[in-house]
């Protein structure tokens, strides 16, 4: 068929058209841009999902993997719970009034704002939990202990033998690997466990054995052995920014433990701490 001029046009343009058509609906143009989780923000969501499992077995944690002490109405009265919470509360407020002029975690961050708003210590506290938890959840519960604890007691974590429902052993990280401040946390734990018969907590759990099964327990738990877990902050940045980093962290984890049960046995320490210390020290020898 012969086409006109006019004819021509009205097809070219009809073609034309069709070929711009799919630049316009391209649905890739369309998409809005995906904000990538900061490393922060993806512990924190470890962290949760953690919770979230722990809860599922019974054990008492908030979203942060911490004791929950509104738990223990059945141990401890209303008015102690309630007491020790103000009193953390309060501790808190003078913390974060310190803290708010000058936060030690923007030099680290300066691109995460969500990260000046936790302190250094609740950095590595969730690391460690992490960490421990990835390398040793199948064969121990490992938490946080309550902010009560925490702060009173001067205890991170715990760790609770799956097989058995005891705790072996309690954590206390610090934010420094030498120098006067690291030296006099060696000497402050050691000194806990040798004249003091190790950790105490009041939040504590542990499980029993009743008619072939193990149940939870709540409540006071003394003489447990206490280490002490060292990571400077730019190795706690580094191990955020890099999750292959994190393996080489549990390692130095164990080594260090493992320098600190041979320490203790220098001298003689609570038959109790000493009997949760042997247990300990067989169970991570596989580590």
């Amino acid at each position: 068929m012969l086409l006109t001029d006019k004819t021509y046009r009205w097809q070219s343009k009809k073609y034309n058209m069709f070929e711009k058509e799919p630049q316009f609906i391209n649905s890739e143009e369309k998409k809005p841009e995906r904000k990538e989780k900061t490393s922060l923000e993806e512990l924190k969501e470890y962290i949760k999902e953690m919770s979230l499992e722990l809860r599922k077995e019974g054990i008492p944690v908030d979203e942060r993997a911490r004791i929950d002490v509104n738990k223990f109405n059945k141990v401890y009265s209303e008015a102690s719970i309630s007491s020790d919470m103000a009193w953390v509360k309060d501790l808190k407020t003078r913390f974060e009034k310190t803290a708010a002029s000058n936060s030690q975690w923007a030099f680290a961050f300066p691109k995460e704002k969500a990260s000046r708003d936790v302190p250094l210590g609740g950095v590595f506290e969730m690391l460690a939990t992490s960490v421990l938890n990835k390398k040793m959840g199948k064969d121990f519960i490992i938490t946080r202990t309550s902010e009560y604890d925490d702060i009173r007691r001067k205890m991170d974590n715990i760790i609770l033998e799956r097989k058995t429902g005891n705790i072996v052993c309690a954590f206390d990280e610090i934010g420094a690997v030498s120098g006067e401040r690291f030296e006099e946390k060696e000497n402050k734990v050691l000194e806990r466990n040798w004249k003091r018969g190790g950790a105490d907590l009041k939040y504590g759990i542990f499980f029993e054995k009743k008619a072939g099964k193990m149940e939870l327990k709540k409540g006071p738990i003394y003489h447990i052995p206490l280490f002490y877990l060292a990571m400077s902050e730019k190795d706690i940045k580094d191990a955020l920014d890099n999750q292959g980093q994190q393996e080489q962290v549990f390692y130095k984890f164990v080594e260090s433990i493992k320098k600190q049960i041979e320490k203790l046995k220098e001298y003689p320490v609570h038959p109790k701490l000493k009997e949760r210390l042997d247990y300990f020290e067989k169970s991570i020898e596989k580590f």
